[in-house]
């Protein structure tokens, strides 16, 4: 039997009113919830909870049904909020574009290509459950876009600012994070927010896929991309988000985290020190050749001599290159600039920690004995680019903008939840 199926036979309690088509058109007609004149019915938000428990690998009961079912539903009244304003402003998605974002998520969750529809098989719900889903993600992202993209470009002056913060927070950790944010919306107490929060934690912790249960039931703007928060330095995450990450191991799912706002669930997927990459250092190098046969052969007394003249007396690459030229060995002069992590294991050990303009040993290289230089070290930045910033500050302005007016289509919004 195939996981979909064994899945679907797991669901079996859940879905018999929804197999029998009779069964199927009354809760069709029955009403979950009115946004706007726009209708869920009881189907729809069936249908998102079957996707919901398996996402979650929650166990099928009607305790963790009626627990689901409040988040759900709001995540379902959101979508159609988003794709209302889409419509109003005659926004809309191609065909192709879905197609793009069906196999974006299909990649993203290593399903092959179909895999998104045998899940919908497998869970005997229709296709267009999981494709409208995808659809308004994609465009409540053109939405945004429209309206705040040209608000959302930062000024030099907030670059700049950013760029203080990150020097700031050099040597100190950061933090590579997925995020499911469950938030305290008037719907649930405290403590059933706490309850979902506890059981998603433990479901992500025994294996449930993270990225699906952020796409289901995480209400930050992260939730289209899986949850994906990115680098974040220690400096820029709330005091009680930090000292929780500072605990755990990456690959660690975090316990529920209160804000003033709700539970969040951290995935930590990595940790570093905020520092240059020594391998991205750029050499410029130069070499002179002491080959031991062929063409511009040396004794083995004078490779001695030139060995011990060119580390008493040859300083600088200008008079290394013009001495090597006087030899005449084939392959000796300059190598040009090179990333230090490029270089073999030999010939990275041997300039490594060369002083530019010093020579160095002789040191085999492709089998010939070689004195190397470095001309010029140029050691990477542990910062990103001003540029990289910028994008950086303009994606954050873009999801805070993109919640702020998913509130306000919220609370001018006519929403009559009915069950």
């Amino acid at each position: 039997m195939s996981r979909f199926a064994k899945l679907a036979a797991t669901l079996i309690a859940f879905a018999v009113c929804l197999a029998a088509p009779s069964a199927r058109a009354q809760d069709a007609l029955r009403i979950a919830a009115v946004v706007n004149d726009e209708i869920i019915s009881v189907y729809d938000l069936g249908a998102r909870l079957r996707v919901a428990l398996f996402s979650s690998r929650l166990e099928d009961t009607p305790e963790n049904r009626r627990r689901l079912a409040s988040p759900v539903l709001r995540a379902l009244i959101d979508e159609r909020l988003q794709l209302q304003e889409a419509k109003r402003l005659n926004i809309a998605a191609s065909d192709e574009e879905l197609t793009q974002a069906v196999a974006r998520v299909e990649s993203g969750n290593r399903m092959p290509p179909g895999g998104l529809k045998q899940l919908a098989e497998g869970l005997q719900v229709p296709y267009d459950v999981l494709l409208d889903q995808i659809r308004a993600q994609m465009l409540w992202i053109k939405v945004v876009g429209r309206l705040y993209g040209q608000r959302a470009t930062p000024s030099a002056e907030d670059v700049q600012e950013r760029l203080a913060q990150l020097r700031a927070n050099l040597g100190r950790p950061e933090y590579d994070i997925s995020e499911i944010f469950l938030p305290f919306d008037g719907s649930q107490s405290d403590a059933e927010v706490k309850t979902l929060a506890d059981n998603l934690t433990a479901q992500l912790r025994a294996g449930a896929p993270f990225s699906g249960a952020a796409r289901q039931f995480s209400r930050s703007a992260t939730a289209a991309r899986g949850g994906d928060l990115g680098w974040v330095p220690h400096g820029q995450l709330e005091p009680e988000v930090a000292s929780t990450l500072a605990t755990m191991a990456p690959g660690d799912i975090s316990p529920p985290v209160r804000t003033e706002a709700g539970y969040t669930i951290f995935l930590l997927e990595g940790r570093r020190m905020q520092q240059a990459d020594p391998t991205q250092t750029r050499l410029r190098l130069s070499q002179i050749k002491l080959p031991e046969t062929g063409a511009g052969a040396l004794s083995a007394a004078d490779r001695a001599k030139v060995s011990d003249y060119v580390a008493s007396s040859i300083r600088g690459c200008e008079a290394f290159d013009s001495y090597g030229k006087s030899l005449g060995a084939p392959g000796t002069g300059p190598l040009g600039t090179l990333k230090q992590g490029e270089l073999p294991p030999a010939l990275a050990a041997a300039v490594g920690d060369l002083p530019v303009g010093a020579p160095s040993a002789v040191t085999p290289v492709g089998g010939v004995p070689t004195i190397l230089m470095v001309c010029d070290r140029t050691a990477p930045s542990a910062l990103p680019s001003q540029e990289q910033i910028g994008q950086q500050l303009r994606g954050e302005r873009l999801e805070r903008s993109a919640e702020r007016h998913l509130r306000d289509l919220r609370r001018l919004a006519i929403i009559d939840i009915r069950i």
